[in-house]
């Protein structure tokens, strides 16, 4: 009899370690799962604010490029020329403010976003620093144009732009090429989401 009570006793204790174990597994798989999609959904939020920040330095290029075409409508000159399509759009790399507009990068920017007063995404530097940092590329579209005068293209040929930016002799800038690019880190590894577009003087 005490033999038997001694197997009964041993087989409860095996099925006892056996139940915390399913348990255990169980537990960890549902905190796995729960770890995974909180990831997910956060890298998705993430994602989608960086593509809107890139979309909104698009935007930003463009309104640079209808407020010129706007003051050249109504003959508005500056102190030395009158005012042209792509004044403040010359090739470079600049960061990008909602506010500010345009400004080139200088050797010890990232282009790096902060959150100003209203909580919006800013190029001026705060001591609230977000996640993103956005840097917006310019480049000439240029085509041939033997005849300066008639400010037309002579065929369906383009050029590249100057090494120094612009367009080279015997071309004429028609338009410009956006990128707009958008970097964040995520659990440690770098992000980058990227919008071109592209801007032509077609007035």
């Amino acid at each position: 009899m005490m033999r038997l009570r001694d197997n009964q006793s041993g087989q409860s204790l095996i099925e006892l370690i056996v139940s915390i174990a399913v348990i255990t597994i169980g537990l960890f798989s549902v905190w796995f799962l729960f770890l995974v999609n909180f990831n997910a959904v956060k890298e998705s939020e993430m994602r989608i604010v960086a593509a809107n920040l890139a979309r909104e330095g698009v935007e930003i290029t463009k309104n640079i490029r209808d407020s010129n075409w706007l003051r050249m409508a109504r003959n508005i000159p500056d102190e030395t020329y009158l005012w042209l399509w792509d004044r403040g759009l010359g090739d470079g790399v600049y960061t990008v403010d909602y506010k500010g507009g345009l400004s080139e990068v200088t050797a010890n920017q990232s282009g790096k976003l902060f959150y100003d007063a209203d909580g919006y995404y800013s190029a001026q530097v705060s001591d609230d620093t977000s996640f993103f940092s956005r840097l917006i590329t310019l480049t000439s579209i240029c085509c041939n144009d033997n005849n300066p005068e008639d400010l037309k293209c002579d065929d369906t040929t383009y050029s590249s732009p100057a090494d120094d930016g612009g367009c080279p002799n015997n071309t004429l800038k028609i338009g410009i090429n956006i990128n707009s690019r958008v970097i964040w880190t995520y659990s440690g590894q770098p992000r980058q989401l990227t919008v071109e577009d592209q801007l032509f003087n077609w007035r």
